[in-house]
C-alpha cells in the first residue's frame, strides 16, 4: 500500500488530482493553510482517509500502524517540509523498512535481517568516534556472561568472511606482520576486536555507504552463517564508519563524538541515535560541550541511555625503556603521550599520522626509542610495526578504553541490555 504527504499550500482539487492519479486512498497533512479552510474541508474535498495532527510524525506513526504501507510518496513542497525535514522523514521511514519517494528524490532502505541469535549492532556517526574501541569493549565485557562472537566489516575487510580467535591464540607483532606480507590488511576492525576484546571474530568486506547507513555492497550475510559455526551465545555486529550492518539486532548502541557538535542533527545521523538502546557520547573532553551533545541526542531520542565518556590509554605489553606513541589524528597523540608520562612512562615522541603513511615514515625516522606504543589502526602493522620489529625494537598496543565521566557505568550498561535481549529473545522462542 502507498500513502501520500500532502499540505495545505496545494488546493485541494490539485491534491485530489495527484492522488487519483497515483491510485492513492490515504493521505497524511503536514501543514500550510494559505490555500484550505481547514484540514476538514481538505478531507471532505479529497474523500480519503486523512490523517493529521499538530505534529505531523504523530500522524505518520498512526498511519503506518493502522496500514500495511510500503511506500511513502511525498506531494509536499517547501515551506511545510524544508531539506531538514524531509532528512527526519527519510530517518523516520527508513527505520521502519518503508520507502519514501518524492519528485527527483528516492530513499529505498534495505532490507533488514533477523536473525535467531541474539545480537546487538553498535553503529556510528562517522569515522574516527571509536566505534572499533567501544565494540572490543562491549565484547571484553560480554565475554564475562556468554560465548561472544563479533562480526565487523570494513573497507579493508576481507572478500570471503574470516575468523579471528582472538579467544584461542595470541595476536602478536610478528603475526600481524606475516599477516600484511600476505597482501591482508592487518590492521581491520575484526584483527583489533580480536586482540583488544580477546574473542572470536569474523571480518567482513564491505564497498559503498548511503545516507542512511546502509552499505552498496557487504558479505554480511555469509558472516553470520561463519559466525554461527562458532555456536555464539550473543553476537555482536560492528559497523564501519557511518555505515552498519542491516540486521535488526534486538539491542543498539551508537557512539556520537562530542566533536561532531550540531552535525548529529543533520541529514540522517537521527535514524542512527533513533536507533539506540544506548548512546555513547566519546572524547568528551569538555564537559559542557558533552552535555550539549546530550541534549541533542535526547532530543532525537528521548529514551536512549547516553553516557559521556573519555578515552583513556590502555597498554597490551610491557614497556621497556623510551617509548613513541602512534595514533590516528595528532590531538590524540599530545593527549596520550601526557597520560602516559604521568604514569612514568618516559615518552620520546609521537606521531598522530596512522592514516598518513608517507608522514607516518616521516615522523618516526630518526627517533630513537626502545618500545612502539602503538594503535591497530590504518598503517601500524605494514609501516610502523614491521619496521619496529626490523630494528628489533618492543612493540606494545594501544586500546582506548572507555571511562564515564558522568558517573554512570557503561560496563553495567552494556550487561543490562545483553541480559534483557537474550532474557527477551528465549522468552519469545519459548512462546
Amino acid at each position: 500500500m502507498r500513502l501520500a504527504l500532502i499540505d495545505g499550500e496545494h488546493y485541494p482539487d490539485v491534491n485530489r488530482w495527484a492522488l487519483k492519479r497515483l491510485n492513492v486512498d490515504i493521505a497524511v497533512f503536514v501543514g500550510g493553510i494559505e490555500k484550505i479552510g481547514s484540514v476538514r474541508d481538505v478531507e471532505r474535498a479529497l474523500g480519503i482517509k486523512l490523517y493529521h495532527d499538530s505534529d505531523p510524525f504523530k500522524a505518520l506513526e498512526r498511519a503506518l500502524t493502522e496500514n500495511d504501507v510500503e511506500e511513502v510518496i511525498d506531494l509536499s513542497d517547501e515551506p511545510v517540509l524544508t531539506p531538514e525535514i524531509r532528512f527526519r522523514i527519510a530517518s523516520f521511514l527508513l527505520r521502519r523498512g518503508i520507502t519514501y519517494r518524492g519528485a527527483d528524490f528516492e530513499f529505498k532502505p534495505k532490507e533488514w535481517m533477523r536473525i535467531e541469535i541474539p545480537s546487538i549492532n553498535i553503529i556510528g556517526t562517522g569515522k574516527r568516534v571509536g566505534k572499533t574501541a567501544i565494540g572490543s569493549f562491549v565484547g571484553r565485557v560480554l565475554k564475562e556472561d556468554y560465548n561472544v562472537v563479533i562480526v565487523t566489516m570494513g573497507r579493508g575487510g576481507p572478500e570471503r568472511p574470516e575468523i579471528v580467535r582472538g579467544d584461542r591464540m595470541e595476536i602478536t607483532p610478528e603475526f600481524l606482520v606475516k599477516i600484511a606480507e600476505e597482501g591482508r590488511h592487518a590492521a581491520s576492525d575484526h584483527f583489533e576486536d580480536a586482540l583488544m576484546a580477546g574473542v572470536a571474530t569474523v571480518g567482513c568486506r564491505r564497498c559503498g555507504g548511503g545516507l542512511a547507513g546502509f552499505t552498496f555492497l557487504d558479505v554480511i550475510e555469509e558472516g553470520i552463517k561463519v559466525a554461527k559455526s562458532l555456536n555464539p551465545e550473543l553476537i555482536i555486529f560492528e559497523g564501519s564508519g557511518a555505515s552498519f550492518a542491516n540486521v535488526l539486532s534486538e539491542g543498539f548502541i551508537t557512539v556520537v563524538s562530542a566533536l561532531q557538535g550540531e552535525r548529529i542533527k543533520e541529514y540522517m545521523y537521527p535514524l542512527r541515535i533513533s536507533l539506540a538502546d544506548i548512546v555513547v557520547v566519546t572524547m568528551v573532553n569538555d564537559v559542557e560541550r558533552g552535555r550539549k551533545i546530550e541534549e541533542m541526542v535526547r532530543e532525537i531520542n528521548p529514551d536512549a541511555d547516553i553516557h559521556l565518556t573519555r578515552f583513556a590509554p590502555r597498554l597490551i605489553g610491557k614497556v621497556e625503556g623510551r617509548a613513541i606513541v602512534l595514533t590516528t589524528s595528532p590531538e590524540s597523540a599530545v593527549r596520550i603521550s601526557g597520560e602516559l608520562s604521568e604514569m612514568g612512562i618516559e615518552i620520546v615522541g609521537y606521531s598522530g599520522n596512522l592514516a598518513n603513511r608517507k608522514k607516518l615514515r616521516e615522523d618516526i625516522e630518526g627517533i630513537s626509542y626502545e618500545t612502539m606504543i602503538v594503535e591497530l589502526k590504518a598503517g601500524a602493522v605494514d609501516v610502523a610495526i614491521k619496521e619496529a620489529l626490523k630494528q628489533g625494537k618492543n612493540v606494545v598496543f594501544l586500546d582506548n578504553e572507555p571511562r564515564n565521566i558522568d558517573g554512570k557505568d557503561l560496563g553495567k550498561a552494556v550487561k543490562d541490555l545483553a541480559r534483557r535481549i537474550t532474557n527477551d529473545k528465549g522468552d519469545r522462542e519459548g512462546r
